[in-house]
């Protein structure tokens, strides 16, 4: 039977300008892109739009600035059932953006606004009522204050510091991590996670519960203490690769929370994100759980 919960995500709300490009200028020079368009971004409401799209749960705690209101996000998030009660809105600040190019070869550059997001230390950290409160990018400080008090309250901690890795110390990274139950990161954040911690792959594996370093089409690993659970990526008809990561964690925390085990929370994020990479925008193509089944019994992976 499936477990029932809310998940809470903590970090950037965003709006996205999201552009491929057939490679990236040199230095002092010049590129013709196309027609910017606006789209929902940022990596933790990614990740709770995409819970409550499952039909779990959730709710978003971050900051937003003057446009926020009129940029429709908020009615957005209140259609699709994602809470923005622990929504701080700045009153001089613009809410969160991105620039976002990919080449033709998946290499991203992003150019990332914080704006109101530097309102963080502001915020007290809420009595939080969920089962399992995500970290995303956002303010590490912050981060590490939401992760020791879901921890010392019994919360089960997700984290993924994801493009924001570069802003975390060692002693808050050795931090953090001795707080948190499921680290999530992408192949390159993973090597960079070892040397910032100046420590060995096993010896990082052995600080969490659960470590789940993602490759792109190469599938992604799960590591526990006792074993490696390789899962293989869905392939698709992929047009952009913005916001991969962030579904594939809602996929599998949805799973998890869900009580699913460790290589069908793999499947479940891998399956979320395919239906994510076949449209331009990290919300423009959120799977149901019914498609999200349907999909892996139609992959012969159930």
């Amino acid at each position: 039977m499936d477990k029932i919960g809310k998940i809470t995500a903590v970090g950037h709300i965003a709006l996205d300008y999201i552009f491929n490009v057939d490679k990236f200028p040199e230095l002092n020079t010049s590129m013709q892109i196309p027609t910017a368009k606006k789209y929902y971004g940022g990596a933790a409401c990614n990740v709770a739009a995409e819970i409550a799209n499952l039909g779990v749960k959730s709710e978003i705690l971050s900051c937003v600035g003057t446009d926020f209101k009129a940029s429709g996000y908020g009615e957005y998030l209140e259609k699709l059932g994602v809470s923005t009660k622990n929504v701080y809105v700045s009153e001089e600040e613009e809410t969160p953006k991105a620039w976002i190019f990919t080449d033709p070869q998946n290499n991203q550059i992003t150019y990332f606004l914080w704006g109101a997001a530097k309102h963080y230390p502001e915020i007290e950290v809420p009595e939080f009522d969920s089962e399992i409160v995500h970290l995303a990018t956002g303010d590490p400080n912050y981060n590490l204050k939401c992760a020791q008090k879901a921890s010392s309250k019994g919360i089960f901690v997700s984290f993924d510091p994801g493009q924001d890795l570069t802003l975390y110390s060692k002693e808050n990274m050795e931090n953090i991590i001795e707080n948190v139950d499921f680290l999530f990161m992408n192949n390159h954040e993973f090597q960079r996670t070892l040397d910032l911690l100046n420590i060995s792959e096993k010896e990082l594996i052995s600080r969490v519960k659960v470590l789940i370093v993602t490759y792109g089409k190469q599938g992604s690993i799960i590591y526990s203490e006792d074993e490696a659970i390789k899962v293989p990526a869905i392939l698709t008809q992929a047009k952009d690769p913005t916001g991969a990561g962030d579904s594939y964690r809602a996929g599998f925390l949805t799973a998890y929370l869900k009580g699913h085990d460790l290589k069908n929370c793999g499947l479940a994020g891998s399956c979320v994100a395919s239906f994510v990479v076949e449209q331009v925008g990290c919300q423009t193509n959120l799977p149901s759980w019914e498609m999200v089944i349907e999909r892996l019994n139609e992959n012969n992976l159930l």
